[in-house]
Order: C-alpha cells, then structure tokens, then sequence
C-alpha cells in the first residue's frame, strides 16, 4: 500500500533538486584537485609504467649471489673399438666461486635500476599532474571567455535595441542602427567561435581524466585565484635542488652508473671454479699363470671408484674488463657534469618562473581590483548617454570594446599566473611550501 507523499516532504525535495550539485544524476562540481587525482588514477600509462615498476623491484629481489653450479656428465666404452670389458662412468660438479661480490653487487645494479624507473614515474606523474592542471585551466578560462562574450551579445542587444527606438522617434541616424546591428552580429560570431573553443578545450580535459566522451566531463568549479604569498627566493630555491625531479633522477642515474662501476671493477677479478668429480671405470686384461711348468692365459677384470678435486682459474692475461670499466667512469663523469649543468639551469628557471608569476599575478590584481570597475563604469555611463541621446553609437561601441580588451587581458593575466604556478610546482620537484593546496 502506498503511502501520499506529505506537502513538507514534496517541498524539501524540490528544493534539494534545484540545489547545484544534489540534483539526481549531478556531480559536485569539478575542482582542479579533483581533475587532478581522477586523471592520475585513470591513466592507463601510468598504471603500465606501475606494473612495469614491480616486475624490475621483483626481479632485483631476486638477483642470484652465485651461479649455477654446472653438472657433467661422461660414459665411455671399449665395445666400438674392440675393448668391450672397458668402459667407465664419471660425474662432476664445477661451481664457479667469484673472488669478489659479484652476485651482490649485480643486485645492487638492479636495485638501482628499479629505484630510478620508480623515481622516473614521480616525475612523469609530476609533470601529467601539471598537463591536466593547465588543461583544467583552459577549460574553466574559456568558459569565463564564453560568459563573457555572452555578456557582450546581451549589451549589443540592448544598444540595437535602444537605436531602433530613437530611430522609430527620429532621434537617431540611420547609420547609427546598422553599426550596432552589426556589431551585434560580430559579437554573434564570436559566440560561435568561443563555443567551438570551449568544446575543443572540455574535449582535451575529457581525454586527460580518462573519460569516455566529453559528456562525462562535469561542470567545473569556480576558477581559483592566484596565491599571493609564496616563500623566500632564497629557501624556495634550496629546497627545490633538493626535490626537483629531473634532479633527483639525474643523481639516482649517477648512483646506479657508480653501482655499475663497482660491478665492473668486481668482474675484472677472475672468478675460480672448483670441481668435484667421482669416477667407476672398469677394464679387462689378460694374465698368465704358471701351473704343473704351464702357462695358463685367464681373462683379470678391475673395478676402480676415483674421486677427484678441480680447480681452475682464468690468467687475466689478455682481459680485465677494460671496455666495461672504460664505459662505466665516462657515465659517472658525465652524470656529475650534467648534475652541476642541470643545477644552474634550475636556479634560471625557478627564478624566472617566479617573476613570471608574479608579474601576472599583480597585472590580474590590477585589473580586477582596478581597471576592470573603471572600464565598467565607464560602459555603463557611455550607455546611459546614448539611451538620452548625448552621445553616439560609434562612443558606446569603442568604450564597448575597451570594456572587452580589459576583460581579455585580465583573463590571459590569470591563466598565465595558474599556468606559470603549476610550471613552478613542477620545476620545485612539489615543494610542500608550493603544492600544499589548489592556488
């Protein structure tokens, strides 16, 4: 039996279906956080290079310290030959001993290798993280140009409107109309235009987050506003040669190259090896014996058991692993030029990142806190000029148009800052003073 769903009751859900976000079939808003971990926990690359991690961390694990032994085997026999009675059985085991670690450091080497491929993943996951967050930047920036260009269109409107009335009462010239109605047809075509724009944009942000079509994409947040305060030049750039991830990578491959160093310098020791054989070999002959002043021919068959002791080393005569030892020092040479080259490229590009940064963060403060009020006053004013006849149409179209230029700019002045910080989140290797929360 169904019960009538009370007044109160239909009006609460009412309400709670026209709230953003708590409609049925409505996601939260779309944050630049939340972009960010869906995209890295959708990546298929990601998830490959993950799996290809744990195979190199398995297989350093189980690097051996000593080779296989080696077991021979050997029979021989008279029958061919006309010996029949003599054959023989032997078995030897030869185990190769190193005179240094070889076995440990070749897991050292692959142990290096596995920390580089996962610290290689970091920085690969860093540097996806700030693909996606200028992705996400784009798309939340376009959407404000849309808004933008909308808001243009309803003014052009209103002006077209406005001429054709004083036109009507003979207030106003011709010419006067046909500028604003074809004014409102650019502003229709950069709708156009700017909706094409959009789509390319949520598209691109859609294959970042892993989602099947760009229907899946939700609405985005609220474009967040650059951060004012960043830390000291000095300690900023301290603890970035110490987490950038270029960096880091870069001495992992000098640790590995020195591990593979060590390991060249183990192999040019010969190794000895040391055998164990055990041997039955049976043979016949034949014998006289002298009985009643004869000699008697008898067949005499031995049985003998032979255990035996090997060892053997290479005279490094000819071969020290010259061309290995020769291929290892150039890498760990190389890799401290190339630490000491990188460092210096860092120190340039952190410092210009933040100029960058803050040039643009000022140039946004200035127009919203500034020029962007005046520019709308001004419009505003110009209008009201216009609609009482004081001024004409070509006035109200240029403030129109400087009213767009300053939203433009101050638009490109806060994309540049998000971009430009999510660059200097990067290039600080995720400093916590820089990635400690969404700008």
């Amino acid at each position: 039996m169904r019960m009538p769903m009370t007044a109160p009751l239909l009006y609460l859900c009412a309400l709670a279906a026209t709230l953003p976000g708590t409609a049925l079939g409505m996601e939260a808003p779309l944050t630049l956080d939340m972009a960010v971990q869906r995209a890295l926990a959708n990546s298929r690359e990601l998830t490959a290079d993950k799996e290809e991690l744990k195979g190199l961390q398995n297989a350093a694990d189980r690097v051996p310290l000593l080779a296989n032994p080696v077991l021979e085997l050997e029979g021989k026999t008279g029958a061919l030959t006309g010996s029949p009675d003599d054959r023989g059985i032997s078995i030897t085991v030869l185990q190769e001993i190193p005179l240094a670690a070889v076995g440990s450091k070749r897991r050292s080497v692959a142990r290096a290798e596995a920390d580089l491929a996962r610290l290689k993943i970091n920085e690969r996951t860093l540097k996806f993280g700030d693909e996606v967050r200028r992705s996400w930047v784009a798309c939340a920036v376009e959407q404000q140009r849309l808004e933008l260009v909308q808001a243009q269109m309803e003014i052009a409107g209103r002006l077209l409107s406005i001429a054709n009335e004083r036109f009507k009462a003979g207030d106003l010239a011709e010419l006067e109309v046909r500028l604003a109605d074809l004014d409102l047809r650019k502003q229709q075509l950069r709708l156009t235009e700017q909706q094409t724009v959009l789509a390319m944009a949520r598209r691109q942000l859609a294959r970042l987050l892993g989602l099947s079509g760009v229907q899946e994409l939700p609405q985005l947040a609220v474009t967040p506003a650059p951060r004012t305060a960043l830390p000291d030049d000095e300690q900023l750039l301290l603890q970035a040669l110490q987490q950038r991830s270029d960096l880091v990578v870069l001495h992992q491959e000098t640790e590995r190259d020195r591990s593979a160093l060590e390991l060249a310098r183990a192999e040019a020791l010969p190794s000895l090896t040391v055998g164990l054989s055990y041997s039955n070999e049976r043979s016949s002959q034949n014998a006289y014996d002298l009985a009643a002043g004869q000699l008697l021919l008898r067949n005499e068959r031995t049985n003998d058991h032979i255990l035996g002791l090997k060892l053997s080393i290479p005279l490094p005569l000819f071969s020290r692993n010259q061309a290995e030892l020769a291929r290892a020092t150039g890498r760990v040479s190389a890799g401290n030029a190339r630490a000491e080259a990188l460092k210096r490229t860092a120190e340039v590009e952190i410092k210009d990142l933040l100029a960058h940064y803050r040039l643009a963060q000022s140039a946004w403060e200035l127009h919203r806190a500034t020029l962007g009020p005046a520019a709308r006053e001004n419009l505003n004013i110009q209008q009201q000029a216009f609609a009482l006849g004081e001024v004409g149409m070509q006035i109200v179209l240029d403030e129109k148009r400087r009213l767009a230029e300053q939203q433009e700019a101050e638009l490109k002045a806060l994309q540049l800052a998000l971009e430009t910080y999510s660059r200097l989140e990067v290039a600080t290797g995720g400093t916590p003073a820089i990635s400690g929360g969404t700008p």
